[in-house]
């Protein structure tokens, strides 16, 4: 599992699958699937780039220690 840590707030996530929008207009657009720490119950969805300009890998284990497997 890979962590990160949001870059305003400072809330970790988990991120939980890479996919592709297969909605009409957005066909073919890389997502994201995450989910706050704390509450895997919760489930976002967010465009790839946006994701990565907002949230900072911490590592495999959440421990703030990110290396390449976070990337």
């Amino acid at each position: 599992m890979i962590y990160y840590r949001h870059n305003k707030t400072g809330n970790r996530y988990r991120l939980l699958a890479c996919g592709i929008d297969s909605t009409n207009s957005r066909d073919g657009l890389p997502v994201v699937v995450y989910c706050p720490d704390d509450n895997e119950h919760t489930i976002y969805v967010r465009e790839l780039r946006e994701f990565e300009a907002k949230f900072t890998a911490i590592g495999l284990d959440g421990s703030g220690e990110s290396g390449d497997a976070a990337k």
